[in-house]
């Protein structure tokens, strides 16, 4: 049969169109590590590393020579300068390993000497502090399949590991059940493979018998995580094809399977439609390692891949040899199979940190706007924002046909400004903004954590409606760190926004409007295990909002309820990875298709000013609470691996939470001549279960208050009793001064009444 498969592998290997499986993965290096000091020990049994790479674990058993319980049975230290590249490693030295050997031997069981349990392959927890190890005896005899847990007291310290329990899976409670053998029938497997799934909530086994339809793969659930006394056995298996299966290794997201089996240098690729869960396993393809390398043609043991998956290890026990190699893509080694970039917490959150910035580049470019009229409608003085400077109102039969008259018409009496006082009409201010902000993670992306610094400068000017509009210029910092292992997503934003301001009725009523343009540069740095991938992308913005407002005043304070809607579009450029260390430049690598972002949102806030003016200056206090509904959260991210070109994969990446609830406080200051600063603390805080994230931001502006002041101002009322009146405003310094004339035309040469007011504005 072996013999059979070799010839059927070679002539697969001879043509093009199914070299594809060789050209999936690249064998590196190997090297020997038998330096170990202890004589005693005959093979290696598997082999882990940390989660940096920066330390290399091996296990080391003797088959034949037991008779003292084992001391050459031990899990050994190596340090790699270079993460992940064995030719850089070490040994860390006797003082620096676990002693592993049989805690169940007593010297009393018939034939101690050959079923002593023996280690194979061993598994770390997630957080490096404890040891499952696969031990048994090796004359495949009843009762002597162990799992043993060794506990650490510091994190992938071996050095401390101290025995805590072992559990015999060797017994009709935990061998029986369907497709996982029958022990009552004889079916007695030998536990040779390990494996253990994130949370510590499940173990799996490789188990192995004469014949090829004892072979399998078990599933068992704990009751209470890493809790070996409470491990149960599912009803669901994995029935293997092949014979003498050991070492197992899951893909960081539980979805893909690996089953190495001894006697052919075959590893099985497995995909689960549900993370760790056999039940949902459907084999993919697989491949004969001893193609590479001839080494391998027996005595495959364990396999592990480093932590971002990129890399592969390998160890041929009787030679005490580890195989490193290089994968064209993460966890996969079937062309066509490349996994989805959501099986890498790390990468995932990159590809939502470039969504997350283009959305907060228009959020914090409209906001700047927004605090910029909301500053001048806090700060603004009625009398002098009067609408068009004049006032008609004809109510009486006789004069309502001169209602129509153009407000126009009164210009040349209320705008005679001279030049040099018209530049005065055009205000000038700028602001910065800090914003500081973490995502938590989430199933498929690791945390977040984004500092964006800004600068904005505006220039605004009074309309003839009493409005206000403006145009602002924002360049902006965004940067934005990705897991814990140096992946980071640098942007610099560039924004054009214009803005607009205008009464809806009686001078409290306001409609807002918003219209910009952006663009965003970007450097995108993935660290990948030994090598990093980066990357530069290009985007493109448009974006507006809609805003009304209204006014309630009671004593010194002011309400301000408001609606809101934000629309937005961002194109990101398409965009190719460059590796940078590796080896093979392509590996790992995608090309990602032009990306499109759509920003929806619904605002409904509450406001309050409050008045807090001296004599001297005005100060103003105010705060807001809104609520935020994020419409569109979802973007497609499509993209291909650079070395399995035929293969394309949307992925339908979501950010941010449905709802939303954000918090404001700030102040106000006017200095005379109207030179003004405000400064606002802003709370952004998600709500949606499952998904954890704030971000704070910090904005100071300063800049000229506009205040359009009224040179003159005609009215003129009428009735049936045809009574005009006149009157003429001039503001010299903090002085209002007024003159009213009532006539009525009805009793012409009646005497007129008149009046001079003088007033001062505190």
């Amino acid at each position: 049969m072996n013999f059979l498969r070799r010839i059927i592998l070679t002539v697969i290997l001879l043509f093009p169109t199914q070299y594809s499986f060789s050209a999936m993965i690249t064998q590196i290096d190997k090297q020997t590590f038998n330096d170990a000091t202890d004589s005693n020990h005959a093979s290696m049994g598997g082999v882990e590393f940390n989660k940096d790479g920066t330390k290399m674990f091996v296990s080391y058993y003797n088959s034949t020579h037991a008779t003292n319980g084992g001391d050459d049975d031990y899990i050994a230290e190596y340090r790699l300068s270079t993460p992940y590249d064995i030719s850089t490693a070490t040994y860390a030295g006797d003082s620096e390993r676990c002693n592993a050997a049989d805690p169940d031997y007593d010297g009393t069981k018939s034939g101690d000497n050959a079923t002593t349990a023996t280690l194979l392959g061993f598994k770390f927890s997630d957080d490096g502090k404890k040891i499952f190890a696969a031990q048994r005896g090796m004359n495949r005899g009843p009762g002597n399949s162990f799992v043993n847990r060794y506990d650490l007291t510091t994190p992938y310290d071996v050095s401390t590991c101290t025995y805590v329990s072992s559990v015999d899976v060797d017994t009709d409670t935990l061998q029986n059940g369907t497709n996982a053998g029958n022990r009552t029938a004889n079916d007695r497997y030998n536990l040779q493979g390990i494996e253990i799934n994130n949370d510590g909530t499940k173990l799996f086994v490789t188990m192995n018998q004469n014949g090829i339809d004892h072979q399998n793969i078990k599933q068992y659930n704990f009751g209470t995580p890493y809790d070996l006394s409470t491990i149960t056995l599912t009803s669901t298996a994995i029935i293997l094809d092949d014979n003498n299966p050991f070492g197992m290794v899951f893909s960081k997201d539980g979805k893909r399977l690996f089953q190495t089996f001894a006697d052919t240098g075959v590893v099985e690729q497995y995909s689960l439609n549900n993370p760790f869960d056999l039940s949902s396993s459907t084999k993919e393809g697989e491949f004969d390692l001893s193609t590479l390398d001839t080494d391998l043609n027996s005595h495959l043991n364990a396999v592990t891949f480093s932590s971002n998956g990129t890399k592969f290890f390998a160890v041929q026990r009787e030679d005490e040899k580890v195989f490193e190699y290089t994968l064209k893509c993460p966890f996969n080694f079937i062309a066509g199979k490349c996994p989805s970039i959501t099986s890498d917490p790390d990468r995932a959150g990159i590809a939502e940190a470039q969504i997350e910035t283009a959305k907060r580049a228009i959020n914090m470019s409209t906001n700047s706007a927004l605090n910029r009229l909301k500053w001048i409608r806090r700060n603004k003085d009625k009398e002098n924002l009067s609408n068009q400077n004049a006032k008609l109102n004809f109510s009486g039969t006789m004069l309502s046909t001169l209602s129509p008259l153009p407000i126009s018409s009164f210009k040349k009496i209320s705008n005679h400004k001279t030049n040099k006082e018209d530049n005065k009409n055009y205000f000038h201010w700028s602001e910065g903004d800090i914003s500081l902000g973490r995502i938590g993670e989430t199933s498929t992306a690791s945390r977040k954590e984004n500092l964006t610094n800004a600068i904005t400068y505006g220039v605004d000017r009074f309309k003839e409606d009493n409005g206000v509009e403006g145009f602002a210029i924002r360049y902006g910092l965004d940067d934005i760190d990705v897991g814990d292992v140096g992946s980071n997503l640098d942007s610099r934003t560039y924004n054009i926004t214009y803005y607009n301001t205008s009464p809806m009725k009686n001078d409290t009523k306001y409609i807002d409007k918003i219209f910009g343009i952006g663009r965003i540069e970007s450097d995108i740095l993935t660290k990948y295990d030994d090598f990093k991938l980066t990357a530069d992308r290009i985007g493109h913005q448009i974006y507006g909002t809609l805003k009304i407002k209204d006014e309630y005043k009671k004593n010194n304070l002011v309400f301000i309820p408001s609606g809101q809607i934000d629309l937005g579009h961002t194109k990101l450029d398409a965009y190719q990875e460059r590796a940078v260390g590796s080896r093979h430049p392509n590996d790992g690598a995608i090309r990602v298709q032009d990306q499109h972002i759509s920003t929806q949102n619904l605002r409904a806030a509450l406001a309050l000013v409050d008045d807090l003016s001296t004599n001297n200056y005005k100060y103003r206090r105010h705060g807001k609470i809104e609520y935020l509904a994020d419409l569109d959260r979802t973007s497609n991210f499509k993209y291909n691996y650079l070395n399995d070109g035929s293969s394309v994969i949307n992925d339908n990446l979501k950010t941010g939470a449905f709802h939303n609830l954000n918090f404001e406080i700030g102040i106000d200051i006017i200095f005379p001549e109207r030179f003004s600063l405000f400064g606002i603390y802003e709370r952004n805080q998600t709500l949606d279960n499952g998904y954890s994230g704030h971000t704070d931001n910090l904005y100071l502006a300063i800049g000229y208050l506009p205040n359009k002041d009224t040179e003159y101002a005609f009215s003129l009322n009428g009735s049936e009793n045809l009574v005009s009146n006149f009157e003429i405003k001039k503001k010299i310094n903090d002085y209002n001064i007024s003159f009213n004339l009532a006539e009525n035309l009805m009793n012409l040469g009646e005497a007129s009444n008149a009046s001079i007011n003088i007033n001062k504005v505190f």
